[in-house]
């Protein structure tokens, strides 16, 4: 299922610029705005909100009228939340969306498959996973279940989100890197991120995974353990990253670069430590989460690590993907340099 913002949580198509935010770099090569209408960009999330997406919180009313400087100018966003970025990648295949977030794991089977014409551009991450001192998507057992270790798992019920995404890849490569095959020795079961914590505690799965930000209320609550994450499967990678169609892209260039320069200076004012008053506001407010729990790890070194200026290296994505291929999930791999255009960005990324 889909669902779009609507009522007061949908975008407002104006915005008033925050003054003392001061302008990012790539502003001035954005050029003169045609004086034709705003390009709408129809965008898919990946499952997940808050500071699991931060795109789901940069379009905020708040942002569009107060730090955004070229929504409602040069573009508009139309913002499906999907379950899962497979999701995603059927509905860009299918031409119903153009801009997407995706996990490693879909975007390179996406690519393997030829499933978008002309294929996909990388243009942000949206975080990384395995950065020691930082938040990793991990699985989580009761605290009193016997399941001590991986190899606990062999005939035992887990529960991803999507299959193919991200997390199920992480699941599948530490379950063969312990000696259990992932499609005789478990059974590996779909259920939506929020709705794990409880099935885990009603012993409808024997372990899950949860990912911010619907880990650190169920975790704080003392009785689950962590049993692994992402960092043992693949070290520091990047498990989601932006994408764009490349017709897209070449039909709308322009619109691309203001979206990704709003998007840099909603990460500056979100990480900005006198505005963390009101982002923890914010985001409490459209995540449904209490701000005592965002307080205890939302935008800090409790979450994930992101780039402040949208940039993600080749080989963050690399990695994961070669990894894919090793363990045979896919035939092949896919050479990810091919797809990326750091020159969108505002700000110029370290080679």
């Amino acid at each position: 299922m889909t669902r779009r913002l609507s009522g007061a949580s949908r975008p407002l198509r104006r915005r008033t610029v925050l003054g003392g935010l001061g302008a990012l770099a790539g502003t001035a090569m954005l050029g003169r705005r045609a004086a034709a209408a705003p390009v709408t960009i129809r965008y898919a999330t990946g499952g997940g909100i808050g500071t699991n997406e931060m795109q789901t919180i940069v379009f905020l009313d708040y942002l569009e009228k107060n730090v955004l400087q070229h929504y409602g100018k040069e573009y508009t966003v139309d913002m499906t939340f999907t379950r899962g970025t497979p999701e995603g990648a059927t509905l860009l295949a299918a031409g119903r969306t153009d801009m997407a977030i995706l996990a490693f794991s879909t975007f390179a089977t996406t690519m393997l498959k030829g499933a978008v014409p002309n294929g996909l551009t990388i243009l942000t991450d949206d975080y990384q996973d395995g950065r020691p001192g930082y938040a990793s998507n991990s699985y989580y057992v009761l605290k009193d279940s016997p399941i001590q270790k991986v190899e606990d798992l062999k005939g035992k019920k887990i529960a991803i989100n999507a299959f193919g995404a991200a997390v199920d890849l992480t699941l599948r490569v530490v379950l063969k890197k312990h000696g259990l095959d992932p499609r005789r020795d478990v059974e590996i079961v779909e259920i939506a991120f929020p709705n794990i914590a409880s099935a885990i505690r009603e012993r409808r799965v024997d372990c899950g995974v949860m990912i911010i930000p619907f880990a650190p209320p169920e975790v704080a609550k003392g009785d689950l353990r962590e049993l692994f994450a992402g960092r043992d499967a693949f070290g520091a990678h990047c498990v989601l990253f932006q994408v764009v169609t490349n017709d897209f892209l070449a039909a709308h260039r322009d619109a691309v670069r203001a979206f990704l320069d709003d998007y840099v200076r909603a990460l500056h004012w979100y990480y900005d430590k006198a505005n963390r008053a009101k982002a923890i506001e914010l985001i409490a407010d459209f995540t449904k989460t209490p701000k005592d729990i965002l307080e205890s790890y939302a935008l800090t070194e409790r979450d994930y690590y992101r780039d402040l200026n949208g940039c993600v290296a080749p080989q963050l994505v690399q990695v994961p993907i070669d990894a894919m291929q090793r363990e045979g999930f896919i035939p092949q791999t896919v050479d990810v340099s091919k797809s990326f255009d750091p020159s969108l960005l505002p700000f110029p990324c370290k080679a």
